[in-house]
């Protein structure tokens, strides 16, 4: 599979079958036009028009916002409207670094197109010939992608978490990484993409870094999140982007800038100019 098909993978969507959703005179996402048909039940709350979703300001504060928003995607839940819910809150910005208007649990961020922010860490080991990529294979009960190729850590961002508290959380509980080491994790820039799934619309952003660990250092996992680990070139990582589709979609965004940025992805391919401005779609 062509590098650059990855990308156009993660950005395909038609805006047409959305309307933006408004929290406090803000678009913080988009809502899909049947769900949107589904929201006049709740006429106190919600705002509707043809070309927006409002929630009303009349709905006020974080914690009103928060509660109404639950209330609404539980009823859809049990009408099988929307996916169950994930029991794991995110924070719902205008743009990161904002205040919060409201938490929504994970799984109902695509259903308001609402932007979700991630880290993802290239665990390495620098060797003579090249870095070498230790790379997860998820669990086979993974409720995204099961069985591919994973960055050795990797996870949303939940409300109430700064950046670098949730990598240090994630490094532990998928990898074993003690803190220590964890912080020694380097930040190298975000990645976005806006893609249509069949829960609405995922905005994604990906805080990218890297973290050169010790010859001896073995990731173990502590959360189910993976089955195992294995250690190889980010050259060989990337052959298998190109040639096979065995990473986690998004991954291989992750390894595609990892191997730019470390020189294995030369000027000299025919889409490099191509494949920088697709790693940062959006934000």
């Amino acid at each position: 599979m062509p590098l650059y098909d990855h990308i156009v993978a993660c950005n395909t969507h038609d805006l047409g079958k959305f309307r933006p959703f408004v929290v406090a005179g803000q678009r913080v996402g988009w809502v899909g036009h049947d769900l949107a048909g589904n929201l006049d039940r709740w006429p106190e709350i919600f705002g509707l028009a043809d070309d927006e979703v409002t929630l009303l300001d009349s709905v006020g504060g974080i914690e009103e916002r928060t509660g109404a928003m639950a209330e609404v995607c539980q009823a859809l839940a049990a009408d099988n409207i929307l996916p169950p819910h994930r029991t794991e809150q995110f924070p719902v910005m205008a743009a990161f670094g904002d205040a919060p208007l409201l938490r929504l649990d994970r799984g109902w961020v695509p259903a308001f197109g609402v932007a979700a922010y991630g880290v993802h860490v290239n665990g390495y080991v620098d060797t003579p010939s090249g870095p070498e990529l230790w790379v997860g294979v998820r669990s086979s009960d993974c409720l995204v992608d099961p069985g591919k190729l994973d960055n050795m850590v990797a996870g949303g961002l939940p409300a109430g978490l700064s950046l670098e508290e949730n990598l240090v959380k994630e490094a532990h509980e998928e990898a074993s990484v003690p803190e220590e080491l964890a912080r020694q994790a380097r930040p190298a820039g975000a990645l976005s993409y806006m893609m249509e799934v069949p829960d609405g619309l995922r905005r994604d952003v990906l805080f990218v870094y890297d973290l050169p660990v010790p010859e001896d250092f073995r990731p173990l996992d502590r959360d189910g999140e993976h089955s195992r680990f294995d250690r190889m070139p980010a050259a060989r990582a990337l052959q298998l982007v190109e040639q096979t589709d065995a990473f986690k979609f998004n991954v291989n965004l992750v390894i595609i800038d990892f191997a730019i940025r470390h020189g294995i992805l030369t000027p000299e391919h025919p889409d490099y100019l191509k494949l920088l401005r697709g790693l940062h779609a959006w934000g």
